[in-house]
């Protein structure tokens, strides 16, 4: 059976977001008053300091999970920009171990954290503290295919050096369709690498700025609102067996075959998303 490798120090994880970074991501999100980059940089910090709480123990951050954060744009002439989000002391690295990103945040800034009310859905928000990884990026448009080509180069290298591990899981968040050709093939060839556990996992976010009908998990492709939807489910991963018990114990309605896709997200969905698409790592020994 794939997808069954315990993570460990010795068989490590690897996390990789892509972040589109493009222009549009100024708009707000889900009908709110708040852009879609700071609310994308929001949760993704949000992501990476839990992660850091739970990697944590006596001895401290225990390095058993690497993160990867690569954004996505285009310059004034139109030429890709394919580079680490990360800033502060990690900036430039494509992949991070836990412990560093617990041990060397950017800065600490006064946030509003938003955590999801178990019974009722809805989001609560309290100021606090938070470590800060990544900024708000928003420029130029939208080269997936680039992106993805760079993610089958990282995860090429690492999948050489921890073959036995739990396979790769790659989070792309994006509010627009691909504007540099069919991304379809680029994300085939990152979804045939695996380990010895089981093929990378390529889940899909894309961010809505209206409230509209939303596709969480979707199994067919049909009741998709659009041709982008469509695209973007053929990108996707299949829900391995241990992802979709989770899910559906945790309440979601799932049916086989459900898909690691999000359409039209808001912040409610973004949140769920990143949880439930970086499971295996959550669960971690």
């Amino acid at each position: 059976m794939p997808y069954q490798r315990e993570i460990s120090r010795d068989h490590k994880a690897c996390i990789l977001f892509l972040l589109d970074q493009s222009y549009s991501m100024v708009e707000p999100l889900g009908g709110s008053a708040n852009r879609k980059c700071d609310e994308l940089a929001n949760a993704v910090n949000s992501w990476l300091y839990n992660m850091s709480i739970r990697a944590s123990g006596d001895e401290g951050i225990r390095d058993y999970m690497d993160v990867g954060l690569i954004g996505y744009r285009t310059d004034q002439q139109a030429n890709p920009i394919i580079q680490p989000a990360v800033v502060g002391p990690l900036a430039g690295q494509q992949l991070v171990s836990v412990t560093d990103i617990g041990n060397c945040p950017a800065r600490i800034d006064s946030v509003v954290q938003r955590i999801q009310d178990e019974e009722t859905g809805e989001m609560i928000e309290f100021p606090s503290e938070s470590p800060i990884w990544i900024d708000p990026v928003a420029e130029g448009s939208t080269p997936m295919c680039h992106v993805l080509y760079q993610a089958y180069q990282i995860l090429t290298q690492w999948i050489g050096q921890h073959p036995e591990s739990f396979p790769p899981i790659v989070i792309h968040i994006s509010d627009g369709e691909s504007q540099d050709g069919d991304p379809i093939p680029y994300a085939d060839a990152v979804r045939n690498l695996a380990t010895n556990d089981g093929n990378v996992l390529l889940f899909n976010c894309h961010l809505s700025m209206m409230q509209a009908q939303q596709a969480l998990f979707p199994s067919m492709p049909d009741g998709l609102p659009d041709e982008l939807a469509k695209v973007l489910f053929n990108m996707s991963s299949v829900l391995p067996e241990p992802f979709y018990r989770n899910a559906v114990a945790e309440g979601i309605q799932l049916e086989p075959g459900a898909r690691g896709m999000a359409f039209n997200a808001d912040m409610v969905v973004l949140v769920k998303f990143l949880d439930m698409g970086t499971r295996a790592a959550v669960q971690l020994r």
